[in-house]
């Protein structure tokens, strides 16, 4: 039998790029957290070949994900052996003194950052168990720091990338590998409106354009596939973004 993947914001943007990728191998669970009807879509465009299943669960309710999780496992009657945390909101804002920045900001922490943790706490003990499973979170070229406009975002991916690493430590030795995956601007719905205000040319210089939603996939699935080797690392897809900022500025 297939092993079973989970996926959080599996229903649009790099969630969904990286179901489609790993629809083949693995039996897979689409999570949401509103959209019913687009969920539905969603499901019946992977055809009867594939073993798909979507489920509606909040990432920032702790009942959603216990009755949602649940849900789950009864469906395929199995626990998870690979997650991908993909979901995640960005409310971008240009000054942090703005009137509801620290209540933003406290959004972000809760869907980015707790809920991907809402959803390790439900999958590890299982993978510890089995002393094998993947986790992949999605962290953000904006979780290294120095962007305008992304305070409560950038945080949020940060702690990501530090949870990340420290839980690595600690199940490592059992054959589970946690990794984190930090893209830079990525053309999806989350973004679009963001990326509309940028000249072309300067998104995710030198490449000159946003990463695709597919190719994070790609590295996604190479991770699930090459298992506990790679263990606790931040790998960066932003097409070159940070060494660029490294060079000095020509004169």
């Amino acid at each position: 039998m297939k092993g079973l993947a989970l996926i959080s914001g599996g229903t649009s943007g790099i969630g969904l790029a990286t179901a489609r990728r790993l629809a083949s191998d693995y039996r897979v669970a689409l999570l949401y957290a509103r959209d019913r009807e687009r969920a539905a879509a969603v499901e019946s465009s992977f055809g009867a070949d594939a073993d798909v299943k979507t489920f509606r669960l909040d990432v920032s309710s702790d009942a959603s994900v216990a009755a949602g999780y649940a849900e789950m496992v009864a469906h395929f009657g199995d626990s998870p052996a690979v997650l991908i945390n993909a979901a995640g909101v960005a409310r971008f804002q240009r000054f942090f003194v703005q009137s509801r920045s620290l209540e933003l900001a406290q959004e972000m922490m809760n869907i980015n950052y707790f809920g991907s943790l809402r959803l390790i706490e439900k999958v590890l003990p299982p993978m510890y168990a089995r002393r094998r499973g993947c986790i992949v979170n999605l962290s953000s070229a904006s979780g290294l720091g120095g962007n305008l406009g992304v305070i409560g975002y950038a945080e949020s991916k940060a702690a990501i990338r530090c949870l990340t690493q420290n839980l690595a430590m600690e199940v490592g030795h059992r054959g589970v590998a946690i990794n984190c995956v930090s893209p830079g601007r990525v053309d999806t719905p989350m973004t679009g409106e963001f990326l509309a205000q940028f000249e072309k040319a300067s998104i995710n210089a030198p490449l000159g354009r946003p990463v695709e939603a597919d190719e994070v996939a790609r590295l996604i699935e190479f991770l699930v596939g090459i298992g506990p080797a790679i263990n606790g690392q931040n790998l960066r897809i932003d097409g070159g973004t940070s060494l660029a900022r490294m060079q000095p500025q020509q004169r």
